[in-house]
């Protein structure tokens, strides 16, 4: 049931690596209490068209990581930054270079309105 939902701008240079960046997601995910391996689904977007603010990056990485309400407040800390930090270290040579901004996003869908 968790997602991932990756999204990154077409000049983002990690994007030929996407396949194993997916999978080091998954892999991080799967290693916290409570979340379900067989259950994560991952998927990317790559976006062709974007503008970003003035002074902004010139590119963007997004993620979300979707996970069933019910969680102690603490795991959920735990996930969003172990995930963040996967994020980073998957995506460090736009993180380093400035290129593109990198964001994460932990979004808790409600147990009794989501349906598998």
């Amino acid at each position: 049931m968790p997602h991932i939902i990756l999204e990154t701008t077409s000049d983002v240079v990690e994007n030929q690596d996407i396949v194993d960046i997916l999978e080091v997601l998954v892999a991080k995910l799967s290693g916290f209490e409570s979340i379900s391996p067989a259950s994560i689904k991952a998927y990317h977007s790559l976006r062709h068209t974007w503008q970003i603010g003035e002074g902004g990056p010139h590119g963007f990485i997004h993620c979300e990581v979707a996970i069933l309400s019910g969680r102690p407040e603490e795991l959920v800390q735990t996930i969003t930054d172990g995930m963040y930090q996967a994020l980073i270290q998957a995506f460090e040579r736009s993180h380093q270079s400035g290129e593109a901004g990198i964001t994460l996003e932990l979004r808790q869908m409600e147990k009794a309105t989501y349906r598998k």
